[in-house]
C-alpha cells in the first residue's frame, strides 16, 4: 500500500526503486513493440495485394470518387457491392489517389497509418493535460499502439476505422479542453466517417451533465451538424446512401461468433480492461469523467456489437484507446498522490501493467517474422495462388466473376458481386437475388473464378459464400473448366444445353 506520507520523495527509497525499474521495463518493451510496429506497417503499405478483407471493396469504392460511377450505386443491378460506409473516407482517399496519381493500396494505407498515429498523439496530449506529466502521457500512447496487436493489424489497413478514431480523440481532446461546440463538428466528422462511432458524443454528454446549457448546445450543434451532413450527402449521392450503411450493414448476430469474437478480445485486453476497471475505484479528479464515460460505454458497445457477423478487432479499437487513458492517469496519479487510497500500490500497479505486455511477446515475434519473410522471401500461401491466378483473370476478354475480390482488383476487372455480404442479406430476407441470377443464367460472364468449388453446399450462413439458389444456378449455366491456383474455373455452356 501506499505510505501515508504527502510527499513521494518522502515513500521508503526501495519502494521508489522498484516502481521505477518496472516502469523503466515497461517503457523498454513499448520501445521494442514500436520498432515491430513499424517494420509491419513499413513492409505492409506498400504490398499491392489484399492483407485484410474488405481492403479490395473500400478501394474499389474510393476510386469511384471523381468519376461517373456511383458511391452508393442501387442493389438492383450489378455491379453488386455495398458501400458500407459515409462518405468522408472514400472522398479523402480518392482526392489523395487523384493527387498523387496512385489508385493502390498505398494512400489508403499511409492515411490509416498517420491516423494511429494522431490518435496515440492526442491520448498522449489529453493524459498530459489531466495529470501534468509527459511521461503518463508518453505511456498511455504508448501503451494504445502497442498493449495488443490490434492497432498492428489496422494501422495499415485500407479501412475506415483509423481515420474514424482519430477524429473521434480528436474531438474528445477539445471537448477536455472546454471547446464543446468545435468537439461536437469533430465528431460529426467521425460519424461521417463510421457511422456506429457515437460512444464519444455519448461520453461527453455524460461530461456535460452538470452543465445542462452547455450540454443542450453541445447536443444542437453535434445533432444539426450531422443532419445537415446526412442531407447534403443524400443530396449528392443519392436515395441508396441509408440502404448501404444502414440496411445492408446490419449483420445478424451469431452466439458462436459471439464467443469466437469475445475471446479474440479478451486473449490481449483481459488484464489491461481488468486495470483500467480498477482505476475507477480512485477518487474522481476534474477532467477524468470524461474518460471514465468513455471506457464504460465502449465496453457496453464492443461486448455488445463483436458477436455481429464480419465484426473484427476494429470494434475494440476505441475501448484500446479508453483503457490506454485509464492506466497512464493512474500510473501518475499512484506515482505522484501518496495518500491515495487506492486498491494496488505503485509497484504492483506497474506489475501488472508489465504483465499485460509481456503477454503478447509471442504474437509481436511471429509479427516481425512475418514481416521481414514478406519483405525478404514475398508472399506466401493463399496469397501466392491469388498472384498466379491473375494473369489468367487479366487476359480474360469478356466479364469475370469471383468471389475473392482481392482478385478482381489487381487483374483490373471490376468488383461484380459481393458473395459474402449479399449473401448474409439474401439469408436475412433483406435483398432479392433477381439481378445476380439473371446475370448467371444468362451467362452474362465469360469465366467464373471460384476459391472452393460450386458443388461443395452451401455452408452455414455464418461461413456461406453463396446461396443454395446462386449454386443451382451456376452449376445449371455453367460447367467446369479445370482449376487454377487452388481456385475452380467455369466457363458458361451453350445456350440451351441445360
Amino acid at each position: 500500500m501506499p505510505d501515508s506520507s504527502t510527499d513521494p520523495a518522502e515513500r521508503p527509497p526501495t519502494r521508489q526503486w522498484r516502481s521505477g525499474l518496472l516502469w523503466r521495463a515497461v517503457g523498454g518493451l513499448i520501445g521494442v513493440y514500436l520498432v515491430a510496429l513499424i517494420l509491419s506497417t513499413a513492409v505492409r503499405v506498400v504490398q499491392p495485394f489484399e492483407l485484410l478483407y474488405g481492403e479490395s471493396i473500400v478501394l474499389e469504392q474510393a476510386r469511384r470518387i471523381g468519376t461517373d460511377q456511383p458511391l452508393y450505386p442501387s442493389p438492383l443491378d450489378l455491379p453488386l457491392t455495398v458501400t458500407a460506409y459515409p462518405p468522408l473516407y472514400y472522398a479523402l482517399v480518392g482526392g489523395l489517389q487523384r493527387v498523387a496519381d496512385d489508385s493502390s493500396y498505398a494512400v489508403g494505407r499511409l492515411v490509416s497509418a498517420a491516423a494511429m498515429l494522431g490518435s496515440a498523439v492526442l491520448l498522449a496530449w489529453c493524459v498530459r493535460s489531466l495529470v501534468g506529466r509527459w511521461s503518463a502521457g508518453l505511456l498511455s500512447g504508448g501503451l494504445f499502439l502497442t498493449q495488443n496487436l490490434t492497432v498492428l493489424v489496422w494501422s495499415s489497413a485500407h479501412r475506415v476505422d483509423p481515420l474514424a478514431l482519430s477524429l473521434t480523440l480528436g474531438g474528445l481532446a477539445l471537448a477536455s479542453a472546454g471547446r464543446t461546440r468545435v468537439a461536437a463538428l469533430a465528431l460529426v466528422l467521425a460519424v461521417l466517417t463510421k457511422q456506429s462511432y457515437l460512444a464519444a458524443p455519448l461520453a461527453v454528454c455524460v461530461l456535460l451533465w452538470p452543465c445542462r446549457r452547455v450540454l443542450l448546445t453541445f447536443v444542437g450543434v453535434f445533432a444539426a451538424g450531422l443532419a445537415v451532413a446526412i442531407g447534403l450527402t443524400v443530396l449528392l449521392v443519392g436515395r441508396w446512401f441509408a440502404w448501404h450503411t444502414i440496411v445492408a450493414n446490419a449483420n445478424p448476430w451469431d452466439f458462436e461468433y459471439f464467443a469466437a469474437q469475445l475471446g479474440a478480445l479478451l486473449q490481449f485486453n483481459a488484464l489491461p480492461i481488468c486495470l483500467a476497471a480498477g482505476t475507477l475505484a480512485l477518487p474522481e479528479r476534474p477532467g477524468e469523467r470524461l474518460w471514465r464515460a468513455y471506457f464504460f460505454i465502449t465496453g457496453v458497445v464492443s461486448l455488445v456489437t463483436v458477436g455481429k457477423i464480419g465484426a473484427s478487432s476494429n470494434y475494440w479499437l476505441e475501448l484500446s484507446a479508453a483503457v490506454a487513458v485509464l492506466i497512464g492517469v493512474a500510473a501518475a496519479r499512484l506515482v505522484s498522490e501518496a495518500r491515495l487510497n487506492a486498491p494496488f500500490g505503485p509497484t504492483a500497479f506497474a506489475s501488472l501493467v508489465l504483465a499485460a505486455l509481456m503477454m503478447s511477446i509471442p504474437a509481436y515475434q511471429a509479427t516481425v517474422y512475418q514481416s521481414l519473410a514478406l519483405r525478404l522471401v514475398g508472399p506466401t500461401g493463399a496469397i501466392v495462388a491469388q498472384l498466379a491466378t491473375v494473369p489468367l483473370a487479366a487476359s480474360e476478354p469478356g466479364e469475370v466473376l469471383t468471389d475473392d475480390p482481392g482478385l478482381a482488383l489487381m487483374a483490373g476487372k471490376p468488383i461484380q458481386f459481393e458473395f459474402v455480404i449479399f449473401t448474409l442479406l439474401a439469408g436475412q430476407g433483406v435483398w432479392d437475388e433477381g439481378p445476380i441470377l439473371d446475370a448467371i443464367q444468362g451467362r452474362r460472364f465469360d469465366l467464373i473464378i471460384l476459391s472452393q468449388s460450386i458443388e461443395t453446399p452451401p455452408r452455414r450462413l455464418i461461413e456461406a459464400r453463396w446461396t443454395e439458389t446462386v449454386r443451382q444456378a451456376v452449376q445449371a449455366a455453367y460447367q467446369p473448366a479445370g482449376q487454377h491456383g487452388g481456385y475452380s474455373l467455369y466457363r458458361p455452356t451453350p445456350l440451351g444445353a441445360e
